[in-house]
């Protein structure tokens, strides 16, 4: 059980957040904190999902109790995992530049960044706190960047097509 309390107290506080947005009328925010919650979901919980299809070794440290890839892109690293963390960050770029329809790739590059980051740090974090079992991993940091980006890229493309969406 306490190896679920991160993802308890985030899921407490993204629903805080997204009611604190709906009372001040930022519905808009409010995807932003529900996407949050939905990548916690994916990479706070102890339970871990394996797509991995590759063929070869991932040099691999153990350290602060878990399991930590610090070489990016082996070429065994690149599998179906691979292209599903990017694609599981695909939304929150389109939800960053829905909200933020002014900013572009540099801004798309920092908030990327700060998703992989976070994600991956929670992992080490809550890793060392309560033995959650999961790899902290520089791919994944990599790959949720690229995800918002192309998310944000997407976005930007439909609003320039699609005026309403601005």
């Amino acid at each position: 059980m306490i190896r679920w309390l991160p993802f308890i107290l985030v899921s407490i506080l993204w629903v805080s957040l997204s009611l604190r947005d709906w009372q001040h009328a930022q519905r808009r925010r409010i995807w932003w904190w529900l996407g949050c919650w939905g990548l916690s979901t994916l990479t706070w919980t102890p339970v871990a999902l394996s797509f991995g299809n590759s063929v070869g070794q991932i040099q691999t440290f153990w350290w602060a109790g878990g399991i930590w890839v610090i070489w990016p892109l082996q070429p065994a690293s690149i599998d179906t995992s691979f292209w599903l963390n990017i694609l599981m960050t695909v939304p929150q770029g389109i939800i960053w530049q829905y909200d933020h329809s002014h900013h572009r790739w540099r801004q798309w590059l920092l908030a990327g960044l700060g998703v992989g980051l976070t994600l991956e740090a929670g992992q080490a974090l809550f890793n060392r706190l309560v033995s959650l079992g999961r790899w902290v991993d520089i791919n994944d940091v990599i790959t949720n960047c690229l995800g918002v980006v192309i998310g944000a890229a997407i976005m930007l493309v439909l609003q320039r097509r699609y005026q309403t969406l601005q």
